[in-house]
């Protein structure tokens, strides 16, 4: 799975990105165009701690066809967001991503939204594995709603309990 800086700085923001790290369903990769968009010092620590210790890898546009779609998605997305569906799509991994316009859009039509992960995608997995219990997972959202970080429900329980996600 290719990590968005948003859902890097959302986890960076609840100290959680060791959670995010060891989710046992998933591999984490990080491209350089989103280590980049990470300027808080305290973030970019933490990134750089992670990325060391072998939590996510660092991964770099090398092949051709990876390069030229990205080139492609540059015209309308951030270096980060291109980077990781460009990555994505070539190498058939899963991009998590918070944004809702063009990414969302360019998701859908070119690897197809099952393989999209929210921030609150991720943070259910947490629960579901016991890195995280639902008490911590509300803190964490209340955190997140304090850094305009909106999530449409009250609490994780509600979709422990069979509401939809994203």
């Amino acid at each position: 799975m290719v990590l968005d800086a948003n859902v890097v700085i959302n986890f960076a923001h609840v100290e959680g990105l060791e959670i995010l790290g060891g989710l046992p369903a998933y591999r984490c990769a990080v491209p350089e165009e989103v280590v980049l968009e990470v300027t808080d010092p305290g973030q970019t620590a933490r990134l750089d701690a992670a990325i060391g210790a072998g939590m996510f890898d660092l991964v770099r546009i090398t092949d051709l066809g990876e390069m030229d779609d990205y080139a492609g998605l540059r015209r309308m997305l951030g270096a980060g967001e291109a980077a990781c569906l460009a990555i994505a799509h070539s190498r058939g991994w899963l991009v998590a991503s918070d944004e809702r316009r063009a990414l969302r859009r360019l998701v859908r039509e070119r690897i197809g939204e099952d393989r999209l992960r929210t921030t609150p995608d991720l943070i259910v997995d947490a629960i579901r594995c016991g890195s995280i219990t639902v008490e911590e997972a509300d803190r964490w959202k209340a955190v997140l709603e304090t850094r305009r970080f909106r999530m449409p429900f009250a609490s994780f329980a509600d979709l422990l309990d069979g509401g939809a996600l994203s």
